[in-house]
C-alpha cells in the first residue's frame, strides 16, 4: 500500500509528456528537428551556426526565467535575431516546411505507454481538471504529434503547454504558478507527475506535490528538489486511485 498524500487535497494533476505518458528518444528527437529548420535556414545562415544558436536558446530558455512580458515563443524569435539576425518570418517559415515535410520522420521516436492511458482515463471519471505540463520549448505542432504518436487524446487536459502559451518555461516557479492560476487552484492542491528530477521536481518550489516516475528517470544534478512519492506507473496508478477525490 503507497502512502497517503499527507499535503491537502489534490484538485488537479499536471503531467511531464516525454517519459511520463509515453516514451520517446529526445536525445535524438531535438537534434533532428533542429537539425531539419537549419538545413531549410541554409539560404540564410550557415547550418552550423544555426544549430548551436537554436541550441543555446533553447538552454537559455530553460536557464533564464523571462519577466512574463513574452511568450516563450516571442522569446525564442528575440534570440534567434540577436545571435543570427534571423527574422522571425523566416523562422516561422522553416518551421511551416519542417511540419509539411520532416515531421512524420520522428515518428519511430515515440511509443505509446499503455498504462499511461489508462491513468488519464481515470483521472478524468473522477473530474480532475488534468494539464499536459510538457516543457514549452516546442511549438503546438511538435507537441501534437508526438502525442498522436504516443496514442495520447488530447481532449484529456483541460492545457497543453507550448512555445506559443507559456510565458515561462520548466524548472522556473513562474512555469507552475501560471498553470495553477489558469486552473484557479492553489499550487498547493496541485500535483506535478515527471520523470524528470530537475525539471518537475521544482513544482515544489511553489508549494506543489510532486510524484517522479522513475520508470525513464532523467537525472541532471543540482538543484536536488525533495520528492515524497516515486515509482512506476502502476505505482502511479495506485498513488491516483488512493488520493484523488
Amino acid at each position: 500500500m503507497l502512502p497517503q498524500s499527507k499535503n491537502k487535497p489534490i484538485e488537479a494533476v499536471l503531467f511531464d509528456l516525454d517519459g511520463t505518458l509515453l516514451r520517446s528518444r529526445m536525445t535524438e528527437l531535438i537534434p533532428r528537428y533542429v537539425e531539419g529548420l537549419a538545413a531549410d535556414c541554409a539560404d540564410f545562415v550557415k547550418p552550423k551556426r544555426f544549430i548551436k544558436a537554436k541550441i543555446s536558446a533553447i538552454r537559455e530558455l530553460i536557464q533564464t526565467a523571462g519577466d512574463g512580458s513574452l511568450t516563450v515563443e516571442e522569446r525564442l524569435y528575440a534570440i534567434m535575431q540577436r545571435e543570427l539576425g534571423l527574422p522571425p518570418a523566416r523562422l516561422q517559415q522553416s518551421l511551416a516546411h519542417f511540419q509539411s515535410h520532416e515531421l512524420v520522420s520522428l515518428q519511430d521516436l515515440v511509443r505509446p505507454i499503455p498504462l499511461a492511458k489508462q491513468i488519464l482515463l481515470e483521472c478524468r471519471e473522477r473530474g480532475v481538471p488534468l494539464v499536459l505540463a510538457t516543457n514549452p520549448v516546442f511549438p503546438r505542432f511538435m507537441v501534437q504529434a508526438r502525442m498522436d504518436w504516443g496514442e495520447i487524446d488530447g481532449g484529456f487536459f483541460r492545457s497543453i503547454t507550448t512555445y506559443e502559451n507559456s510565458r515561462f518555461c520548466k524548472p522556473q516557479a513562474g512555469y507552475f504558478l501560471e498553470i495553477a492560476a489558469f486552473l484557479g487552484v492553489p499550487p498547493e492542491h496541485c500535483l506535478m507527475v515527471g520523470n524528470d528530477l530537475n525539471h518537475d521536481l521544482a513544482a515544489v518550489a511553489v508549494g506543489m506535490e510532486t510524484f517522479l516516475v522513475d520508470t525513464w528517470l532523467v537525472e541532471r544534478g543540482e538543484p536536488a528538489w525533495p520528492c515524497a512519492q516515486r515509482g512506476d506507473h502502476q505505482q502511479l496508478q495506485e498513488f491516483l486511485r488512493e488520493n484523488l477525490r
